[in-house]
């Protein structure tokens, strides 16, 4: 069985990555934000490529992984109109409303995507070998 340690550590990652681009987005600090927003997307991107791995090694009940996978597939995809929000932002106020939103409305479905993660882990079995 694969070490779980690289997932944890990437899930911190993404969880770091997160708060610092909304403390650099609410303060304005554009520079750093520009920087730390798309990074925080490939970390998320990175956890998620890792949580795949490690989910063949588990067996989940199917109620748990339904309502889970709702949540984890909203928080990817809102990740696109997210970023198309920060690219308009950068280049026009007029977005900043609609990035602000969509920002909030991504992150409810990413934490509650970790949220349903954690709980489905918690009811999942170790497949044997």
């Amino acid at each position: 069985m694969p070490s779980t340690v690289p997932f944890w550590i990437a899930l911190s990652v993404t969880v770091l990555l997160i708060g610092m681009s909304l403390v650099t987005g609410f303060r304005r600090k554009r520079k750093a934000h520009l920087w730390l927003g798309p990074l925080t997307i490939v970390a998320m991107t990175i956890a998620i490529l890792l949580t795949e791995q490690l989910v063949r090694n588990y067996e989940f009940p199917p109620g748990e992984l339904a309502i889970h996978l709702v949540f984890a597939k909203a928080g990817g995809l809102l990740a696109i109109p997210v970023a198309i929000t920060g690219i308009w932002l950068w280049r026009s106020e007029k977005a900043r409303v609609w990035h602000r939103v969509l920002v909030f409305v991504w992150l409810a479905s990413v934490l509650t995507a970790t949220g349903t993660g954690l709980w489905m882990f918690a009811h999942g079995t170790l497949k044997t070998a």
